[in-house]
């Protein structure tokens, strides 16, 4: 039996998604800033990542708590076909906490972030990488997308959320996404 790889043809990769995740590749897709640069934290099984890779993206930063998900998604692309030749992929073992403290003041081009990591023995850690993204992170104007915010944040720590992106920059521009399923996306973004 032949193994089914991930191809990295636009078109073919956004077919074969299921609505919802349609809707989050398209946002990779539209808020893909000139640096190509992707940071997300909770990588799973590779999800976020893949939908990067064929977002266009070339350097793909991720982390996850689980050692197992890190090897994956490293096999993951390794497994997968026509990876462009300066694609850099940078997947840590950590917490969220501890991998954006040490990578972002390491950057200062604008970058997308999507922050993604939550339970499984890491909490929901949205608030922290929030506070570290204004308090380390040179660029003020990068596009933050965040997903799963209603499964742990209520309408209250919604508008919490609000805040502390302000605080960042006033001029970020708010969109909540209902995608359908049990949770929702917020997208924090300079028009």
């Amino acid at each position: 039996m032949n193994k089914r790889r991930p191809t990295t043809y636009k078109e073919d990769y956004r077919d074969s998604l299921d609505e919802n995740h349609k809707i989050i590749y398209d946002l990779f897709v539209k808020y893909k800033p000139e640096s190509n640069i992707f940071i997300e934290t909770g990588c799973h099984l590779g999800s976020g990542i893949t939908k990067a890779i064929n977002a266009g993206y070339t350097k793909i930063f991720s982390c996850d708590i689980n050692m197992p998900r890190v090897d994956h998604c490293i096999n993951l692309i390794n497994e997968m076909d026509n990876i462009p030749s300066n694609f850099e992929p940078w997947i840590y073992n950590c917490t969220s906490a501890e991998y954006l403290t040490h990578l972002l003041p390491t950057i200062d081009t604008g970058v997308t972030f999507w922050l993604d990591a939550h339970d499984e023995g890491g909490g929901v850690p949205l608030f922290e990488e929030l506070a570290l993204i204004k308090k380390l992170f040179k660029n003020n104007t990068s596009t933050i997308i965040m997903d799963d915010v209603s499964l742990y944040i209520s309408e209250k720590g919604l508008s919490a959320i609000q805040t502390i992106i302000t605080d960042i920059n006033p001029d970020y521009t708010f969109e909540f996404i209902d995608t359908n399923r049990t949770d929702s996306i917020l997208i924090a973004y300079i028009s």
